[in-house]
């Protein structure tokens, strides 16, 4: 049997997901940079 690891693409969205908690922390970092990223692009979005 083929015991390789596979990989998954998990899309990450601002609201996060229940998945992002269930894979620990790498979810929970992973989440809170899109977090960040998008409110920054938000608040670049309210100066203009």
């Amino acid at each position: 049997m083929d015991k390789k690891p596979q990989k998954h693409s998990i899309e990450i969205t601002e609201k996060g997901s229940l998945g992002l908690l269930a894979l620990g922390d790498v979810g929970i970092r992973a989440w809170r940079a899109v977090k960040k990223e998008a409110q920054l692009k938000q608040n670049d979005e309210e100066k203009k």
